[in-house]
């Protein structure tokens, strides 16, 4: 009968191989930025705007927004900065150090 690990096992196993833990924190990194990209598009379409109208606000074009929603191309912390001022928001960026939040940037 094979013998059965614990997911913390797998993880600290895989975390012991410098190019598997390469690759899980390129995985863990394309994941985070799908799931900024998809609420870019959440918080576009909850406030009424546009692509285009988006683009124009930013200084984009509607293609480049498209790729940003999708993912395609990265989401720089300036132009995401520029996309939130341009709808009236503020960003906040914090630091979590076993669970204390340090105020980084806003």
């Amino acid at each position: 009968m094979p013998s059965t690990k614990k997911f913390s096992q797998l993880r600290d196993d895989a975390r012991r191989d410098p190019v598997r833990t390469r690759g899980i924190d390129q995985a863990k990194e394309r994941a985070t930025e799908e799931i900024a990209s998809y609420r870019l598009a959440e918080l576009r379409k909850a406030l009424g705007i546009t692509q285009a109208e988006l683009a124009a606000l930013v200084g984009k074009s509607q293609s480049a927004i498209s790729q940003l929603e999708h993912g395609e191309i990265g989401l720089s912390l300036e132009t995401l900065r520029s996309i939130i001022h341009q709808l009236g928001g503020e960003i906040e960026i914090t630091a979590i150090f076993d669970g204390r939040r340090v105020l980084i940037d806003t």
